[in-house]
């Protein structure tokens, strides 16, 4: 599997600094932040980093990375963040992981990428978990090592990551370097769907559909293709797309049905589209 590190986008970063920032009250950094006052927060966490807290290091390397109250800098955030990934902050150390993969601010160097991804997985970072197992997988950065991959996939997996659930499970069902075991498989995909995971979405679909690792129940398939439909980009959309109409078209009347009322249950806007007369079931 090819591991792809693409620049996130500001709107991304800028919703999960929300989430994160809105903890700290009284924080005049954070205040502003939270006011939409970038300028008055990069002043605010400057003064901070500067007198060396590695929180504020890395929101400042952060600021500077998706430019909001200063001008956008790669190579300004890798310094921040690296002063806060020495200091063992962890959020610090896969920013600047990150970094290195795409080679956004420094040089492109995997191995300078899989040794910021190992201390923050070391640190308990699921998504460094996720993407150093990966670059164990394929030998990307690192001598390639399928067991340490497959154990940093576990670990990602264990703190409830959907794409680590969905790839583990993925490799279980179809005994992709691992022992084959269909059912424990199933049972990790079906969380990460339960995540509004469209990857998990469309293998679990599949799974009701062919029985695999689970009993056929067509009504199931349909039920989670339709979803993964409504939330798939792309190759994925497609995928869902093709295979919602094949699912469809071995189901009568009453299976659709029934299918379309578990979809109300579980998606109330879909109810509200057919009270409105939309044909939900296309």
């Amino acid at each position: 599997m090819r591991l792809i590190r693409a620049a996130l986008c500001a709107a991304a970063l800028l919703c999960g600094a929300h989430v994160a920032y809105a903890q700290e009250d009284g924080d005049p950094g954070t205040d502003a932040f939270n006011n939409g006052d970038y300028a008055a927060a990069f002043q605010a966490w400057e003064g901070q980093a500067a007198q060396g807290d590695p929180d504020a290091m890395t929101k400042l390397g952060t600021l500077y990375e998706i430019g909001y109250g200063t001008k956008r800098d790669f190579s300004k955030a890798a310094e921040w963040y690296e002063k806060a990934a020495q200091l063992g902050f962890v959020i610090a150390q896969y920013n600047l992981a990150n970094l290195y993969y795409d080679g956004r601010g420094v040089s492109r160097d995997k191995m300078q990428a899989a040794r910021w991804y190992t201390a923050a997985a070391q640190g308990g970072h699921a998504k460094s978990q996720f993407y150093l197992a990966q670059m164990y997988m394929d030998g990307d950065g690192v001598d390639e090592n399928k067991e340490t991959g497959l154990s940093w996939l576990q670990k990602a997996s264990d703190k409830g990551m959907p794409e680590a659930e969905h790839e583990l499970g993925r490799r279980l069902i179809f005994g992709d370097d691992v022992t084959p075991d269909p059912t424990k498989g199933t049972d990790l995909v079906l969380k990460a769907a339960e995540q509004k995971y469209a990857k998990a979405q469309i293998l679990i679909a599949h799974c009701y559909w062919k029985g695999r690792g689970v009993a056929k129940n067509q009504i199931e398939a349909y039920v989670w293709a339709a979803q993964a439909r409504e939330i798939a980009k792309n190759q994925d959309k497609k995928k869902a797309d093709s295979l919602y109409d094949d699912i469809k078209s071995g189901m009568n009347g009453d299976q659709i049905k029934a299918a379309e009322i578990e979809l109300m249950a579980v998606n109330p806007k879909r109810k509200k589209d057919a009270d409105g007369g939309d044909d939900t079931t296309d």
